[in-house]
């Protein structure tokens, strides 16, 4: 049959998955690239040419609206005329040179340029408001100040006349003075009454009204003239001196006026505009309009493309989603069926067996694939667990056999060390503290071995659970197991045997027991002390040793636990560093540093292999299992130094071995301190 994989259907239902989701990115690339380009040429391009064309036409209602009210008298809007123009002209440059719109530019610029030409010429420069305003201030003050009051005082004086005709009873006098002078001043009062209409006709725009108006001044001074000889009367006379300056005041008034007003150019002005309205700015309009629709309809088609792509996309999307929720469905209908309720069986039957159970059947698989190997071991380990079983309950009796023999070591191990603590704390017997030092070294052998075979053993049972558990376990590892335990039984038993005898033979000669307390000692004391009672240890050898530092260097510390560290790290260069040596130096200097002393270690010997180094540290790591070494050592200094003492250590080895040892002159506080 050939093999099927569960990876390969797995790697399957990932590839449909991933085409769906492959074609849904693409789907939304497309989309991305299609909006992206439509949108760039309606925001680059047709939009900005159909609002800037629009606001250029607005900017044209707006020139024209300032013409006709500049005309209309308002100067200020000559101002607003060219500031729209500006605004005009800047609308134009935003027109987007790649558009349409912008070859018409032409044109554009054309039509404007002729526009502003003729404001500037036929209205700006032709009409004034100004001066329209000043000419009617004149004809105003000349009706007011001038008009009026030569009106009423001819009319006084006709009004006179008249009542001297009614009152005179001489004939002569009445058809040769009164009767004239009445017709004088008559037509006096008509001349300057005209006079006055010719100057309002002027403004008004009539080019005859200048004429006329010096026509009447002609016929007022001639009628003028005709009536002084008429009056004799002195206050009469006084009068018509009145009159004749309120006449010249109006007459030069009126030349003035002529002077500086020109009405005509308003009506110029007038029909320049419409002029202007109906051809330039027309055109534009016209023009502009065009451009601005011609824009608007394709925002409007690249809007209608972008939502009918939107629908497309929309029901390519939902096509998408569904097949991908069907696939999904299968893949997980498929996986449920074909993996997963064969893993729960599995795994009913790995809870069974953790849990004891071993007589239940466990069918047979005809799968070829990974589940069908898994049940295939399933039913091996059952068979193996149902066999270790068997061998649990030998082991069990072995293990209770070492604990017993355990217990007889621990309880010997503290015998001894309370002798020996007993020992190095009295001066009396300080050469007996040695030489219990010094068993106590030898019995560390038997003690490290059966410890390390103890620690072999339960790693060997941890793997050996490991392997049960995980399903992995082989009859070969069994086997091996069997005889390693064998093995391991019969050394420990040998070692305990060799301990418990030592300590037997030295028992009676512990009398007094160490203390770990904490005081203030001197370093290089308390290193001599030490290696006092592990100096025998050279006797009969070409090794040395050298102390060096200040003698007077006091620490607040333990210096119990200090002087283990100095034994152990002595042992250490004795059985590693000069093994296999006719002779070596081992160098001990210390140094105060600040708040710290630093203690170097240093041997001359074979040093450390640079693939060891980092190792040294970890318990039971040793070069000489079985052969004095326990593996324990350099752990307890490592836990001593950075435990108790507060302190760190490090290794180098170029020639020999060198330990660098940190410790604080006052040590960290202890629990036992306040005991």
């Amino acid at each position: 049959m050939k093999r099927s994989s569960i990876l390969t259907r797995i790697n399957l239902s990932l590839l449909a998955v991933s085409v769906v989701f492959a074609v849904f990115v693409v789907v939304q690339i497309v989309v991305g690239l299609k909006v992206s380009e439509s949108s760039e040429e309606v925001t680059t391009r047709d939009m900005p040419v159909a609002l800037y064309t629009q606001a250029m036409q607005d900017e044209l209602g707006d020139m024209n609206s300032n013409l006709l009210e500049y005309v209309l008298g308002e100067s200020e809007e000559k101002q607003e005329y060219f500031a729209n123009k500006e605004e005009f002209d800047q609308y134009r440059k935003e027109i987007p040179p790649i558009s349409d719109a912008y070859k018409k530019m032409i044109t554009v610029d054309r039509l404007i340029a002729t526009a502003n030409e003729n404001a500037q010429k036929r209205v700006f420069s032709r009409f004034d408001p100004i001066l329209e305003e000043q000419a009617t201030r004149s004809i105003n003050r000349l009706i007011v100040e001038v008009g009026g009051p030569l009106e009423n005082l001819l009319d006084d004086l006709k009004e006179e006349e008249v009542a001297d005709v009614g009152s005179s009873n001489d004939l002569n006098q009445i058809i040769n003075d009164d009767l004239p002078a009445v017709r004088y001043y008559l037509e006096l009062v008509d001349e300057a009454g005209d006079m006055l209409a010719d100057l309002d006709r002027f403004v008004l725009g009539d080019q005859n009204a200048r004429k006329s108006f010096f026509g009447n001044a002609l016929q007022f001074e001639s009628f003028l003239a005709s009536l002084k000889p008429l009056e004799k009367k002195p206050h009469e006379l006084v009068r018509i001196a009145e009159v004749e300056r309120l006449f010249n005041e109006l007459k030069s008034g009126g030349a003035e006026v002529f002077e500086i007003y020109a009405a005509r150019n308003r009506i110029d002005a007038l029909a320049a505009i419409e002029d202007i309205e109906h051809n330039a700015f027309g055109e534009l309009e016209e023009l502009l309009e065009g451009m601005s629709s011609h824009a608007r309809r394709r925002v409007e088609n690249s809007m209608n493309d972008l939502v009918d792509l939107s629908n497309k996309v929309n029901y390519l999307l939902i096509f998408t989603l569904v097949g991908g929720v069907a696939l999904l469905v299968a893949i997980v209908t498929y996986t449920k069926r074909s993996i997963f309720a064969p893993m729960t069986a599995i795994s009913e039957s790995i809870n069974k067996l953790r849990g004891g159970q071993r007589d239940f059947e466990i069918a047979e698989s005809n799968r070829n694939d990974e589940i069908g190997d898994i049940i295939n071991s399933l039913r091996q380990f059952q068979a193996e667990l149902t066999e270790l079983d068997e061998l649990r309950l030998a082991d069990e009796k072995m293990q209770a056999n070492l604990k017993g023999e355990r217990d007889k070591l621990s309880s010997a191990l503290e015998n001894l060390e309370q002798a020996q603590d007993k020992l190095i704390a009295s001066e009396k017997l300080a050469s007996l503290g040695s030489l219990v030092a010094g068993v106590s070294h030898e019995i560390n052998t038997p003690i490290g071995v059966s410890v390390t075979m103890s620690s072999h053993l339960k790693e060997n049972i941890d793997e050996l659970m490991r392997s049960i558990k995980a399903g992995e376990l082989k009859q070969s590892f069994l086997d091996q197991f069997e005889r390693e335990a064998e093995e391991s039984f019969s050394v420990m038993e040998s070692s305990l045997d060799k301990a418990s005898h030592l300590i037997q033979n030295f028992k009676q000669v512990a009398t007094d027991q160490s203390s770990s307390s904490r005081r203030k000692f001197a370093l290089k004391e308390v290193i001599d002390e030490v290696m006092m009672t592990v100096r025998h240890q050279l006797k009969g050898t070409n090794y040395k040793y050298r102390v060096e530092g200040d003698a007077d260097l006091m620490l607040d510390s333990y210096p119990g636990p200090l002087g283990q560290v100095v034994t152990n790290l002595f042992n250490n260069s004795i059985m590693h560093g000069f093994d296999g040596r006719d002779e070596g130096e081992i160098n001990i200097r210390f140094a105060c540093i600040n708040d710290n002393v630093k203690i170097y270690f240093k041997d001359n010997g074979a040093g450390i292999d640079e693939t060891k180094i980092n190792r040294i540290f970890d318990p039971f790591f040793t070069t000489k299992l079985g052969q004095g070494g326990s593996g324990l050592g350099l752990n307890i200094v490592h836990n001593i130094v950075t435990g108790v003492l507060g302190g760190s250590i490090s290794v180098s080895s170029k020639v020999g071995t060198e330990f660098e040892v940190v410790l604080p002159l006052v040590a960290p506080k202890q629990d036992s301190d306040d005991e």
